[in-house]
């Protein structure tokens, strides 16, 4: 006999209804049931920093929802790294049904882990990589909000939002990281470059796919950000779906207005 699985407790909202249990994980290397994943994205459009875009409610697990996902636990519940998942009975699970206290201080503001809002000054960084490096920005933009969940997640004090790994002579911090190693996902600690400033991790970023020499092969293609994005998997990550998920975020969100014209 198959038994049900066991309900999750239900908590009550804001406006006093009943946010419903969710009975299969969602969002990364999860179950991601239609009418689970509907919930979830209910949850975060409730939830998530303001101001924000909203996540298309659709019942449909998509590369938005998760960063949406990780960007709220990182921002909301200091998640680091974010696990861009949510069981049921989990803590993210609770901390987005949960009935907010009425007289509770609000977090503070944060400048990042907005959704769908880049702010100025990562816009502009992207542009003058790409003036300077011939990387797209599109690409890049897309990458900083793939990489840290739209500027939430980072390795720790280390001003790197593209996850780049560190050499043994550079400044670093270790942290844990997603990879996919013959298919299978593990988590593993890793070393990171810590840069001085934000500025000085773009300029390293564009360097890197400029220069170094596994990346020959996408900085053929600078026309072309979507082929340039499919470059970039398997060599930049390890995640066999990181140009798709790439190409998913630059649409979306509509990253090609600022590639600069050569």
């Amino acid at each position: 006999m198959c038994l049900a699985p066991s309900p999750t407790i239900l908590s009550t909202d804001e406006v006093g209804s009943v946010a419903p249990p969710i009975f299969t994980s969602v969002g990364q290397d999860a179950v991601n049931g239609p009418g689970d994943v509907f919930v979830i994205q209910s949850l975060l459009n409730k939830r998530l920093p303001q101001p924000h875009t909203d996540v298309a409610v659709t019942g449909i697990m998509d590369p938005g929802t998760i960063l949406a996902i990780k960007a709220f636990q990182a921002v909301m519940m200091n998640m680091n790294p974010p696990s861009g998942q949510v069981a049921p009975g989990s803590p993210t699970y609770y901390a987005l049904a949960a009935r907010p206290l009425v007289n509770r201080t609000p977090p503070p503001p944060t400048p990042f882990g907005h959704i769908g809002i880049v702010p100025p000054e990562v816009i502009a960084a992207a542009k003058a990589s790409q003036r300077q490096w011939g990387v797209p920005a599109s690409v890049t933009l897309a990458q900083w909000i793939v990489e840290s969940a739209w500027g939430s997640a980072m390795p720790p004090d280390s001003n790197n939002p593209f996850g780049i790994k560190a050499l043994e002579t550079q400044p670093a911090v270790e942290s844990e990281t997603r990879e996919v190693i013959d298919g299978k996902v593990i988590i593993t600690t890793a070393r990171f470059r810590r840069f001085d400033s934000l500025s000085e991790a773009f300029e390293s970023h564009g360097k890197l796919l400029s220069t170094g020499a596994p990346y020959r092969p996408a900085m053929g293609l600078v026309k072309d950000p979507d082929q340039f994005a499919d470059a970039l998997t398997g060599v930049y990550a390890t995640d066999p779906q990181y140009g798709t998920t790439l190409k998913w975020v630059m649409d979306n969100y509509q990253l090609k207005q600022y590639d600069t014209k050569a």
